[in-house]
């Protein structure tokens, strides 16, 4: 079927399809058809992008057909593709974005009038700082 007339009217189905509705699924009866296509094309040993380049759609639209007519060959459940199964989960953490907290700021009034303006200190340097002041006393 791959030159046939059949293909070249199936083919001109889905594209007309496409130009009508960019997304969605395409109908029942027409993706049926494809799915069949597909099938036959892959009992042949076409590759879904051979079948996706036939038929004039993306190779991710054929990888689908071609799996789900597996599956209704065997009745068998859903199942990840080849490639979902070849990938091993990792885990992953989201937190916030950590943002940088403002420079503390302290004003220190002493009691003999002196005033000491501190920015972006710590405080084991702060408590030093005091204690130099008031040993200069």
């Amino acid at each position: 079927m791959a030159g046939s007339r059949e293909l070249l009217q199936l083919r001109a189905e889905l594209s007309r399809y496409r130009e009508q509705k960019s997304r969605g699924k395409y109908p029942s009866e027409l993706r049926e058809r494809a799915e069949a296509y597909a099938r036959e094309r892959t009992r042949a040993g076409a590759t879904p992008t051979e079948i996706a380049t036939e038929l004039g759609v993306h190779k991710m639209t054929a990888d689908r057909w071609v799996a789900d007519g597996e599956r209704a060959d065997e009745g068998a459940l859903p199942r990840a593709p080849k490639a979902a199964q070849q990938v091993p989960f990792l885990p992953v953490v989201v937190r916030p974005e950590r943002r940088e907290a403002p420079p503390l700021r302290l004003s220190v009034a002493f009691t003999d009038g002196t005033r000491m303006e501190v920015c972006g200190i710590g405080a084991r340097d702060l408590v030093e700082a005091i204690e130099a002041l008031r040993r200069g006393q």
